[in-house]
């Protein structure tokens, strides 16, 4: 309503639905989809780097890369790259190799 005079909002008629819990819960979920389709990239990335001795930009390149060639997301790459690797596994070499260096004194402790 306005004041016919002034031309100023008054007051307001009809009824009013709260909604900020459903898009508070909303934003939730879709932030927490976010930052898990982060969390899978970083992982897949975090293989190429250390598979192919690149650098965090290179190693984001080649899952970018399949995603535009099979015209899948690349959250999807990521996670069936990751998932694929996980059921397949390492070689006993490259685990022995990790087990390895993890019980090396490679000064890490001394950061």
């Amino acid at each position: 309503m306005t004041d016919t005079e002034s031309g100023h909002v008054i007051g307001t008629e009809g009824f009013y639905v709260e909604v900020t819990e459903s898009v508070q819960s909303n934003v939730t979920k879709a932030m927490f989809r976010v930052v898990e389709s982060r969390a899978v990239i970083k992982q897949a990335k975090g293989v190429l780097m250390v598979t192919y001795g690149v650098d965090a930009d290179r190693a984001f390149d080649i899952p970018r890369w399949r995603s535009q060639a099979t015209q899948v997301k690349l959250k999807t790459v990521a996670a069936e790259f990751v998932n694929a690797l996980m059921r397949q596994g390492l070689s006993s070499e490259c685990t022995s190799a990790v087990d390895r260096l993890l019980v090396a004194d490679t000064g890490l402790a001394d950061n």
